[in-house]
């Protein structure tokens, strides 16, 4: 299906957001993905400094000042299309969030509250972690938590890698490692913060 301008008719572009012939910002349309929102092909191994350039350029053209004179459908598209580019760089720069966008887009839900998962080789990891931040923590050994952060920073890089695997063909064939994997990314990310936060906490007492 080939998108036409509403106003005088020319075929559109991707993302189908602005007419390159008469200039007329086009109707927000809810059915498109983030990624097509951002004019790219849907996949996991996303370069992105790609979607950065992608969407920064896109807003400049459709962001709403550039609107404020115009009619009032006019300013409503601009900013729809401005918020929905918005969504689509927060979560698709970062490989967890891109990762649960693309899982949820073929109706698998992770990380949601209703799925208890019982990983006992994920769980032993999350408490083995855990312990040895607090032992750093109590001796005040930066130097030991900034190793592990680099440790734990490997591991959440090796995880992303296995759902660039997972991930490679969409709709995905594996969602159950998928998912596994996601909720590995999960913890780790939230691993990496504590740490960073505890190290801040211990830099400035």
């Amino acid at each position: 299906m080939v998108d036409s301008c509403f106003r005088c008719g020319a075929e559109l572009g991707a993302p189908p957001a602005l007419c390159a012939s008469c200039g007329a910002v086009q109707p927000f349309r809810a059915d498109l993905s983030l990624y097509a929102v951002a004019g790219l092909p849907e996949t996991y191994d996303l370069d992105v400094q790609t979607l950065r350039t992608q969407v920064l350029a896109l807003q400049k053209g459709l962001h709403p000042d550039r609107f404020a004179n115009a009619e009032p459908a006019a300013r409503r598209y601009s900013l729809e299309w401005s918020t929905r580019l918005n969504e689509a760089l927060a979560i698709l720069r970062d490989p967890l969030r891109r990762a649960d966008y693309l899982l949820q887009r073929q109706g698998v839900d992770a990380l949601g509250e209703q799925v208890k998962v019982a990983d006992p080789e994920l769980l032993m990891t999350q408490m083995i972690y855990r312990e040895r931040l607090e032992d750093l923590v109590a001796a005040r050994d930066l130097s030991g938590m900034e190793a592990l952060r680099q440790e734990v920073d490997t591991a959440a890089t090796g995880v992303v890698q296995r759902l660039r695997r997972l991930l490679g063909v969409l709709p995905c064939v594996e969602p159950e490692a998928a998912g596994a994997a996601l909720r590995e990314l999960q913890f780790l990310d939230k691993l990496l913060g504590e740490i960073d936060r505890r190290e801040e906490h211990l830099q400035n007492a």
